[in-house]
């Protein structure tokens, strides 16, 4: 499909974006600024820089600790409607911050193209490229000046996007979810992690975050034993259940009784619930798939996330499981109580849910999901009750509550964000596709 071209090509952003940011910001404050993450950042220059001095650099501090450039003026304005929100910083704080991936353009604000690319794409999530097939559906979607709308990119920015389905129908490509999706620069990174504050219906929560896009990652289940155990388990930190899965995004995993408990002697470091060892290919504690009444997360190598209301809705074995719906399963692990269903909240229907769940506040774990999203949260000074409002409040439209306590870990980037905490004898892993 032809489109237009624009009469400016890109331009670097220590010529375009920074030399417009500098008209906004002091030449030279006397102290520059240490920003936290999810700002707009760049070093303060001299009374006279040159044209390509590379304090006009204008970069997207993210919650993935990384810095991302603007590639051109066009890619920053289509997430900012000026620069009076961008901070100066010293010349070391910017060195101390590593180089991260360009920021791609903001989805569906524009159409794009490739210099020496016959082809026009919608932008999706993450910087997906979706080739829309014919002028009819590109005037569907954006109008009868589509091709006004249209920004060309230069081919050595190319690296920086990632092929995605082709759009044939309208219908295929919805504008304003994809907006909606990548809300902030931080939400179209593969992942972040930032110390938040959830406001949810029952008060607002200290909470530890890790955010990924759900076809980015895969996860992993992994335990320290391939086969049932039922005393004397073997034990391992978070951080090593990662290293071993080339994995630099995890979380605790499912209730076990701890060494340090009074009523766990005969059976310290055992589970109960169903965990499949990913690496070994074994669902532990197999027997009570078809009568455990826990709750269960799955996915499948196809990328498909399952959530059970109840472990014996999985299947009484994971050929069962796989046959059904033709995939081959790649992570579950089941506990209790389920925290929210169908973006309802249903913690407070659990039968089982007992007091210290109800009235108990401390650190809280959780799993959940939407149709983009992965969330790995660790809420403090919470009941289970609150995690699943909290939940609910980050977008998940089906959560799962994990251990918490003193076995709650949560890592980013193979560092800690909470925790150690104990050894866990299982864990939830993330590793890039």
């Amino acid at each position: 499909m032809a489109s237009a071209k624009n009469d400016l090509g890109p331009r670097l952003a220590f010529i375009a974006v920074a030399v417009a940011a500098s008209v906004f910001l002091p030449s030279a404050p006397a102290r520059a600024a240490v920003p936290g993450p999810e700002a707009l950042i760049k070093t303060a220059c001299p009374a006279k820089p040159a044209a390509d001095d590379p304090c006009k650099a204008v970069y997207y501090y993210g919650g993935d600790g990384r810095r991302h450039a603007f590639v051109n003026d066009k890619v920053y304005f289509s997430w900012y409607a000026d620069f009076s929100g961008v901070q100066a910083v010293s010349a070391a704080f910017l060195a101390s911050v590593p180089l991260g991936p360009d920021v791609t353009y903001r989805p569906g604000v524009k159409l794009v193209k490739f210099q020496t690319v016959n082809a026009t794409y919608a932008v999706a999530l993450g910087g997906t490229l979706r080739w829309v097939k014919t002028e009819a559906v590109a005037r569907a979607l954006y109008g009868a000046d589509w091709n006004r709308k249209i920004d060309d990119i230069s081919d050595a920015f190319f690296a920086d996007y990632r092929p995605g389905p082709d759009i044939s129908a309208a219908s295929e490509y919805d504008q304003n979810a994809e907006l909606a999706a990548a809300s902030t620069i931080d939400a179209n990174l593969d992942s972040s992690y930032r110390s938040v504050k959830v406001v949810t219906d029952l008060g607002a929560f200290d909470v530890d975050l890790v955010t990924l896009q759900r076809d980015r990652y895969t996860m992993v289940t992994d335990a320290a034993e391939s086969s049932d155990c039922a005393d004397g388990c073997p034990v391992k930190t978070l951080a090593a259940y990662a290293s071993e899965s080339a994995a630099t995004i995890g979380i605790h995993g499912a209730y076990f009784c701890p060494p340090d408990y009074a009523d766990c002697a005969a059976k310290t470091n055992s589970f109960l619930w169903p965990v499949y060892n990913s690496s070994s290919g074994v669902m532990l504690n197999a027997g009570s798939l078809p009568v455990h009444e826990g709750p269960m997360i799955a996915q499948t190598k196809d990328g498909r996330y399952f959530f059970f209301h109840r472990t014996k809705d999985f299947g009484d074995s994971v050929a069962q499981f796989e046959a059904q719906n033709g995939a081959t399963l790649t992570a579950a692990l089941a506990n209790y109580p389920s925290l929210v269903e169908n973006g309802a909240v249903i913690v407070e229907s659990e039968s089982r849910l007992d007091e210290d769940m109800k009235t108990v506040k401390g650190l809280r774990g959780g799993i959940g999901y939407d149709d983009h999203f992965v969330y790995l949260a660790v809420a403090h000074s919470a009941t289970v009750i609150d995690l699943a409002y909290v939940m609910k409040a980050l977008g998940a439209k089906y959560a799962l509550n994990l251990d918490g306590g003193g076995s709650a870990a949560l890592l980013y980037d193979s560092a800690y964000k909470v925790g150690p905490g104990r050894l866990l004898p299982n864990a939830i892993l993330f590793k890039k596709r």
